[in-house]
């Protein structure tokens, strides 16, 4: 349900596919130029989706050893957005995502792996409801270039999985709505230049 990003983040793992970093740089994840998605099936028959309108995110990576990337996204819960006003209601309500006591999801990575050219495989901690359970997501660059300031730098990534929202607390309407949340993030990594303010 998103919150993931969950979240968002795994964007990124820029460890060799993406634009180069110099000793450890942070790069900012634009919300801007993405999206933090999520779908859910009902009865197997239909599906829902919905998306957080806000976040903020980071990706610091340290090109001496490209492992220690770290990936970092919090997400307003209160933001989620879907195409009937009622279902955003009953999303930010108590049995859901409790906006009232728990306003952010976080999501903080603990390992970022390379697969193949321009894949990447993240594990990490997902924080929603005050629950906190590891989340494995799939990141894949889609694009790289310079962005419209001088010696500024971007990066596109596609991040997919799968979590299940029993797991955080969220065991309303089971028989209607799918205990398996399927997520993705459509992120836009950026480095600014020294002295950019974004």
């Amino acid at each position: 349900m998103r919150g993931m990003t969950i979240a968002a983040l795994a964007v990124l793992a820029m460890l060799g596919g993406a634009p180069r970093a110099h000793a450890s740089e942070t790069y900012a994840i634009d919300q801007r130029f993405g999206d933090i998605a999520f779908k859910v099936s009902h009865l197997g028959l239909f599906s829902s989706a919905g998306k957080f309108r806000r976040f903020t995110g980071s990706v610091t990576i340290d090109e001496a050893h490209p492992r220690n990337t770290r990936i970092s996204v919090v997400i307003d819960t209160g933001s989620v957005a879907m195409s009937w006003q009622a279902a955003a209601d009953m999303l930010r309500s108590p049995p859901y995502f409790d906006v009232g006591r728990y306003p952010d999801a976080r999501f903080t990575s603990t390992r970022v792996t390379p697969q193949g050219s321009a894949g990447y495989e993240i594990d990490g901690m997902l924080e929603l409801r005050g629950i906190t359970q590891p989340v494995e997501l799939h990141a894949t660059l889609r694009d790289r270039h310079k962005g419209a300031v001088p010696g500024q730098e971007i990066a596109d990534f596609v991040v997919t999985g799968v979590l299940r929202r029993s797991a955080f607390g969220m065991k309303a309407d089971r028989t209607f709505v799918s205990d398996k949340v399927h997520l993705r993030i459509d992120a836009r990594v950026r480095l600014d230049p020294p002295g950019h303010d974004g």
